[in-house]
């Protein structure tokens, strides 16, 4: 396999863990103290991968978490603005 193609792999394994927490945000009743947890762990994982990558991290991945939570939190199952 080609370092291009390990690469890639690497990248779209970055993405569906991303995916998985945007997930957990919006759809799961999981308590925001669990999420967060999933965040750290998905951070440990990026840097593992990418050791000088705090920075993109920050910009790219706990931005959109942020984004989202603020955007959607109440709205998810068991959140403040959720009805049943």
């Amino acid at each position: 396999m080609s370092s291009d193609a390990d690469r890639r792999r690497a990248m779209d394994d970055l993405a569906r863990q991303a995916d998985r927490i945007v997930n957990l945000i919006l759809h799961s009743d999981l308590p925001r103290v669990d999420v967060e947890i999933e965040i750290e762990n998905f951070r440990e994982s990026c840097l593992r991968r990418y050791p000088d990558g705090e920075v993109l991290f920050e910009m790219i991945y706990q931005s959109r978490f942020e984004r989202i939570w603020e955007q959607w939190g109440d709205e998810r199952p068991g959140g403040a603005g959720h009805t049943t």
